[in-house]
C-alpha cells in the first residue's frame, strides 16, 4: 500500500511540473474589490465579474494585436457573481478592473502586466 502512495505522489508531481502555469493568468480587482477581472484560455479571453449587488463595472485590457489601443469589457448587470466574457483573440498583455461611478471618476485598479 505504501508503494502505491509514493508512486501516486511521484506521478502527480511530474504532472504538475509538466503543466503550463495557471498562475500566469492576469488578475485584477477594483480598489474596493467590487469588480474582479482575469484572463483565461491562455490569456486570450477576459472575464469580468461583479462581487457586490448593484455594482456595475468593466475591465480594460490590451492585446498584442494593437499595443496602443485598449479594449473595454462591461458588466452592467449589478448581479453578484455575474460574469461577462470577451471574445477569444490575441494574447492579453495588460488588464485592470474598474467600478463605474456615475458622473464621477471611475475607480480603477493599477494595470497588471503579463
Amino acid at each position: 500500500m505504501m508503494k502505491k502512495t509514493v508512486v501516486g505522489l511521484v506521478v502527480a508531481g511530474a504532472a504538475l511540473i509538466g503543466a503550463s502555469p495557471a498562475s500566469a493568468a492576469l488578475e485584477s480587482y477594483s480598489p474596493s474589490g467590487k469588480m474582479g477581472a482575469w484572463t483565461q484560455v491562455n490569456d486570450t479571453q477576459v472575464a469580468v465579474e461583479s462581487h457586490k449587488t448593484g455594482t456595475k463595472g468593466y475591465a480594460n485590457y490590451y492585446r498584442t494585436t494593437d499595443p496602443s489601443a485598449y479594449y473595454t469589457l462591461w458588466n452592467k448587470t449589478g448581479i453578484v457573481d455575474n460574469r461577462a466574457y470577451s471574445n477569444i483573440g490575441n494574447r492579453v498583455t495588460q488588464l485592470r478592473a474598474c467600478n463605474w461611478v456615475p458622473d464621477n471618476n471611475d475607480q480603477c485598479a493599477n494595470w497588471e502586466r503579463g
